[in-house]
């Protein structure tokens, strides 16, 4: 979700150093106390530099905490139930990260009140990974893939945060042994 533009082209290490600042520091002080400012900072750079590259905390937080991009490749080849396992594994390992779980609260509020961000966040996550889905078993799936990635995503999601002492392997396994049935065409 990086600004693009014209001009030099942008030093890939400036990019790296940020985002590397933004997990350290939201572990250390948390979403809401974070700043650019402490940011630019810790990454020794200029403010100005990441003002160039992210419009908003949000924005670079998002990028630190996911990727610039989705990381397709624990779905590269997979079966629509090795699609459904790195859903919910995948999303686990993700929400269970101590960065992330100190950004989701400060980013789901920004997200609640920022529809472009929000938008542009789901079709850039779920877009790809459900092509690959349908890819696997046809173009009418990809309703079926996006609410896959809505119960197993959010079913980590509620669990990092919410039900914490029921995040457990059992509890993983158990969403897992509801979801699989999808793949299977055992439910419709």
């Amino acid at each position: 979700m990086t600004k693009t533009g014209s001009g030099r082209p942008r030093d890939p290490q400036i990019d790296a150093e940020v985002l590397a600042a933004a997990r350290e520091l939201l572990v250390d002080v948390g979403f809401d106390q974070l700043s650019m400012r402490a940011i630019a900072a810790r990454a020794g750079v200029s403010r100005a530099a990441i003002d160039r590259r992210w419009d908003s905390k949000a924005q670079l937080v998002l990028d630190a905490v996911l990727g610039v991009t989705p990381d397709l490749t624990p779905f590269a080849g997979a079966d629509r139930e090795g699609w459904i396992r790195w859903v919910v594994t995948g999303s686990s390992e993700l929400f269970r990260r101590p960065e992330v779980r100190e950004a989701v609260p400060g980013l789901l509020a920004t997200l609640r009140d920022q529809e472009d961000l929000r938008n542009t966040l789901w079709r850039g996550f779920s877009g790809p990974s459900s092509a690959l889905y349908a890819e696997s078993s046809g173009p009418g799936d990809l309703l079926d893939a996006r609410a896959l990635l809505v119960l197993g995503a959010g079913a980590a999601l509620f669990l990092s945060l919410i039900a914490v002492e029921e995040d457990t392997q059992e509890m993983r396994e158990r969403v897992l042994q509801i979801l699989l049935p999808v793949a299977r065409g055992e439910q419709g």
